[in-house]
């Protein structure tokens, strides 16, 4: 979704006292990953970047399934209060249609709103900005909003963990803007108390967080590199706990293509991948995109398309026919 620098930044200010305190409660609430064995995926295909209802993937031979975004606050816009509406409606579909749902659920959607509900910001959780035109997002490290949100995930995953309809869940394991790991750029737009050990101990309660909801349902990480060996360090963590690797954008850094390239063999790689804007995802500007994604050397599984991309089938087939079909891997 977005190409970020992975030039080192220098620390924002000192570690205060007070997030200290905070990020040692989250860490205490982590428990040992239930690493059960998930139903099996297809292991492979193209799915629809924010598909819905209407999407035309549905019913479209060349694809697997849809990638739907939901906000937290679309979910549970009250405290205890959760409308599942449109997450049911799509896995009816989804089932329907003998078709996969990839279901990712924000909390920090960078400029395109609030995706945190109101009602954490008003019980207390400290927010950020990562521009001055962009809406509150809650920092990562804040007690009251990684209380809250882990009573979420936790009912999320009784309602949907194991459900065969999905074929795998993006996490915001990542906690950074659109889930992944890039907490603030530049460096002064970085929250509150950010250190490299602070992004890393907090990313890697998440990972282990939404495996203990969802013991039985593949889970992928949106890795960035955004230096000071944090990636390197989250991203063996979240391979150990069974978790694919997912990348966000077709232009990826050196560092990247050598951490997909390092873990291909491992765990399942993701690559969301548009033409700078999905009106132009198509024609020569897909045949380029898809050779350079596929020209970086390691495998990929999944590729998250725009809609566009599927009204042109013989480029759709084309580039399904390049996805690795190793059902043996995990």
């Amino acid at each position: 979704m977005s190409k970020h620098s992975g030039s080192p930044r220098p620390l924002l200010r000192p570690l205060h006292a007070a997030v200290i305190v905070a990020l040692a409660g989250i860490i205490a609430l982590t428990t040992a990953a239930k690493c059960q064995t998930p139903p099996r995926a297809v292991g492979f295909g193209l799915l629809q970047f924010d598909g819905d209802a209407k999407s035309a993937a549905w019913t479209n031979d060349s694809a697997l399934g849809v990638n739907r975004l939901f906000t937290w606050a679309q979910l549970e816009p009250q405290q205890g209060q959760f409308d599942w509406s449109e997450f049911d409606a799509l896995l009816e579909i989804s089932r329907k249609n003998g078709k996969r749902l990839v279901p990712r659920v924000y909390t920090n959607i960078g400029g395109f709103g609030q995706a945190t509900p109101d009602w954490v910001f008003d019980d207390g959780a400290e927010p950020y900005f990562q521009s001055d035109a962009d809406p509150r997002q809650p920092v990562p490290t804040d007690a009251i909003f990684s209380e809250h949100f882990g009573q979420f995930l936790s009912i999320l995953g009784k309602r949907y963990d194991g459900n065969p309809n999905i074929e795998f869940f993006q996490t915001n394991a990542g906690m950074g803007g659109y889930g992944e790991m890039v907490w603030g750029e530049p460096r002064d737009r970085l929250p509150p108390g950010w250190s490299p050990d602070v992004q890393v101990a907090t990313t890697e309660h998440w990972i282990d967080a939404w495996r203990d909801a969802f013991p039985r349902t593949r889970l992928s990480l949106m890795e960035n590199y955004v230096g000071y060996q944090i990636a390197e360090r989250v991203v063996p963590h979240a391979v150990a706990q069974g978790y694919y690797l997912q990348a966000n954008d077709p232009d990826q850094p050196d560092q990247s293509q050598d951490l997909l390239r390092s873990f291909a063999g491992s765990t399942r790689i993701i690559m969301e991948v548009e033409d700078r804007g999905c009106r132009s995802a198509n024609g020569q500007a897909w045949d380029d995109m898809i050779n350079e994604v596929f020209g970086y050397g390691f495998p990929i599984d999944y590729l998250v398309i725009c809609g566009e991309s599927f009204d042109d089938d013989l480029r759709a087939r084309g580039a399904r026919d390049l996805l690795r079909k190793d059902l043996t891997l995990h």
